[in-house]
C-alpha cells in the first residue's frame, strides 16, 4: 500500500474514531497527511467527538496547532461542535 493510501486511511480512521486502526496505520508508517482543505486526522477526531482517538493522535505527536486552509485548528473544530472534553484535552 502506498503512503498516499495509508494517509487517506488514517484520515478516515480518525474521522470515524477507530482507535485501533489509527494505531495500526501509524505503526505501518502512515504519514500525518491532510485532505485538500488541510484537515488533519486530529482535526477530524476533534470535529467528530472521538476523545480516545484524539488522545492517541496527540500521544503520537500530531500537532495540536495545525491549521486548515481556512485557518481552523483542532481546538476550533471541537469547540464549534460542542465537544467540551476534547477542548479540555487540546488545551492541556
Amino acid at each position: 500500500m502506498s503512503l498516499v493510501d495509508l494517509g487517506k486511511k488514517l484520515l478516515e480512521a480518525a474521522r470515524t474514531g477507530q482507535d485501533d486502526e489509527v494505531r495500526i496505520l501509524m505503526a505501518n508508517g502512515a504519514p500525518f497527511t491532510t485532505d485538500w482543505l488541510g484537515t488533519s486526522p486530529l482535526h477530524l477526531s476533534a470535529q467528530y467527538g472521538h476523545y480516545s482517538t484524539t488522545e492517541v493522535l496527540l500521544r503520537a505527536g500530531v500537532s495540536r496547532d495545525a491549521r486548515t486552509k481556512v485557518d481552523r485548528t483542532p481546538l476550533h473544530m471541537a469547540a464549534s461542535e460542542g465537544h467540551a472534553s476534547i477542548v479540555e484535552v487540546l488545551l492541556q
